[in-house]
């Protein structure tokens, strides 16, 4: 089954390799996805390896890794990523911290054999569910522990990974322990071939994050011009059509909220020019949110929508909302974490293609901090309803806040399961 495995994956390679060349996304540690490593990580003794796929993961093998050298603080922490985005968050974040950032190998045997001889890592830690088969099977090999953290299995993976079972089994004996975000997660990590002695909820540590302050972020209404009287909407990660829905929503909306303004954030900011050509075709004004990054900004009081067509300023973007709508869940996509604008205390809504995040979704609906609509008619009724009602919008920041609250410290107990497999 490896040698197949294997096979494949140099088939993709000589066919992918060439259009990596040509559309010019190689770089210059593109060589590290095939274990050419710098000295500075294979000089370390015995260092923790840290693998997070990419920007959200990233964050968190920061904090992570933080968390792990409060509590080893001699313990040397190396880190992977697979995009340059990840690299950068990682390289920046991560400074005094972690020791050495690289890009992840590629899965081919002779490639993971060669990474793990020269980094001879103490233990490996993957973020949520990133599973590359011959990676860990030299690593259970060589008696070095593998550890999921954060791990979850959404409704798509289980559905899939269930009709492949006779594969993930044989997978999941080479990693040594599943720190799961839920008890249905372990449950289904179980079903697919995990011990059950090689298992602990350990909760979601997105939720650990510092409670933002006013006065610590870059961006405020004044710089963008915006005043007391404007209501903003922001629209975050969205994929396609959800951009045409939002743009369709405001048009009607600002009939009656002549305030309203639309921060508009899509997932993919190549699609920018794309989606700023169909505001205009639209009648409506937009600009871009990197005009306002130098001065002297122009005052988006004068546009209609702020396409932000940059990555990395979501997190903040979002402490400028009256009202959130999370992407990629009207559109088949399995949504976005809604943590981040809970953490500012802000209403949100989403849609009901939640299947990544579902069981945080259910955990904001239940505690009244968040709304589901079922298509874009909704939306606008639901959006029309907050924006009328700001005691229904302090309602759901106070159930967004105790959301938060409730659900922190799964950090710590990360750290203590793998505890066991860190020697300080």
């Amino acid at each position: 089954m490896r040698i197949l495995y294997n096979i494949a994956f140099i088939l993709f390679g000589i066919i992918y390799f060439p259009y990596l060349v040509v559309k010019g996304k190689t770089h210059k540690n593109f060589m590290q996805k095939f274990a050419f490593l710098p000295k500075k990580i294979t000089d370390l003794k015995k260092p923790v390896w840290i693998h997070g796929v990419s920007v959200g993961e990233a964050v968190l093998a920061v904090k992570l890794a933080r968390a792990v050298k409060k509590k080893f603080p001699e313990k040397r922490i190396i880190a992977s990523t697979t995009t340059e985005t990840g690299m950068d968050i990682i390289s920046r974040q991560g400074e005094g911290i972690i020791d050495g950032v690289f890009y992840y190998p590629l899965d081919i045997s002779v490639i993971v054999r060669r990474a793990v001889r020269l980094i001879d890592p103490q233990a490996y830690i993957m973020i949520e569910t990133e599973i590359w088969p011959n990676l860990l099977a030299c690593l259970a090999k060589k008696n070095i522990p593998a550890i999921i953290v954060n791990g979850r299995i959404s409704d798509n993976s289980f559905k899939n990974y269930r009709k492949i079972k006779f594969v993930t089994r044989r997978v999941f004996r080479n990693i040594t322990y599943f720190c799961m975000q839920s008890e249905r997660d372990v449950e289904r990590i179980k079903e697919l071939g995990a011990n059950e002695n090689s298992t602990c909820v350990s909760g979601n540590m997105k939720f650990d994050g510092e409670m933002p302050r006013r006065g610590e972020k870059e961006l405020s209404r004044s710089k963008l011009g915006f005043n007391d009287e404007t209501r903003v909407l922001v629209a975050g990660s969205t994929h396609f059509p959800e951009e045409r829905m939002i743009v369709d929503i405001y048009k009607d909306l600002r009939r009656s909220n002549r305030n309203l303004r639309i921060i508009l954030v899509p997932r993919h900011v190549n699609r920018c020019p794309a989606i700023n050509a169909m505001i205009e075709k639209n009648g409506l004004k937009a600009r871009n949110f990197s005009d306002y990054l130098d001065p002297p900004a122009r005052s988006p009081e004068t546009i209609d929508v702020l396409l932000v067509d940059t990555i990395g300023n979501l997190k903040d973007i979002y402490a400028l909302a009256d009202v959130v709508f999370i992407g990629g869940s009207l559109a088949p996509k399995g949504g976005q974490n809604p943590i981040e604008p809970a953490m500012w205390g802000k209403p949100v809504i989403f849609g009901p293609e939640m299947f990544n995040f579902r069981k945080i979704a259910d955990i904001f609906i239940e505690n009244s901090a968040a709304l589901c609509v079922k298509d874009s008619a909704e939306l606008k009724k639901t959006l029309e309803m907050l924006l009328k009602d700001p005691d229904k919008r302090s309602r759901m920041a106070a159930g967004a806040f105790k959301v938060i609250k409730d659900n922190q410290g799964a950090m710590s107990r990360t750290v203590e399961a793998l505890s066991k497999y860190i020697i300080g």
